[in-house]
């Protein structure tokens, strides 16, 4: 029997990440199982354990890295782009809302019931590269007197948070008009 090419291994790990990947976003980490990923792309789950011999953990760490890994080429095109703190955190949560993969909702599930090695995997991906381009900006904004004097790493976790709790479906429609009110809300406040 002739052994499948390397192009063929790679588009079935492909083939499972998408497919992992959309259940996840319908139904979280609990309710996705191997079997349900292998029905998805019509293989065995012999041949799932093949590609992933980790299993769901894998697939769920292969799938959040690269969900950060996007975010942050996102988010570092968003701010070349864009001049002023406001104008940056807006289009970046217009961004998060488009994109494929909610990755806020990817890293909640991941620290929650991955094993604590790849827990701290992810949250260490997430912190260097998604986390601090959003601190940076907080930063940026107050550097240039727009932004009050706070504390950008907490503001940083705050408006992911917004974002990635906001922007993970449900009855509020994630587009730019969310992305806007989410940054007034943040930068503007409450107050009269």
């Amino acid at each position: 029997m002739p052994r499948p090419r390397k192009e063929d291994a790679r588009d079935t790990r492909e083939l499972v990440l998408a497919a992992a990947s959309a259940l996840l976003h319908e139904y979280g980490y609990l309710g996705v199982s191997m079997d349900a990923v292998a029905d998805r792309v019509g293989v065995r789950k012999a041949s799932l354990y093949h590609h992933f011999p980790g299993g769901k953990e894998q697939i769920v760490l292969d799938i959040a890295g690269r969900a950060i890994e996007r975010d942050a080429a996102g988010f570092a095109e968003v701010i070349r782009n864009h001049p002023t703190a406001r104008a940056r955190l807006s289009a970046i949560a217009t961004y998060v809302f488009s994109g494929p993969v909610q990755t806020g909702r990817m890293v909640r599930d991941a620290l929650r019931f991955l094993s604590q090695e790849h827990q701290n995997r992810v949250f260490d991906h997430f912190f260097r590269l998604n986390h601090l381009y959003i601190r940076q900006v907080m930063e940026d904004g107050v550097a240039s007197g727009e932004l009050r004097p706070h504390d950008a790493g907490r503001s940083a976790w705050a408006f992911l948070d917004l974002i990635s709790e906001m922007g993970s479906g449900g009855e509020t429609p994630r587009d730019a008009d969310l992305a806007t009110w989410i940054v007034a809300l943040l930068i503007d406040g409450l107050g009269a």
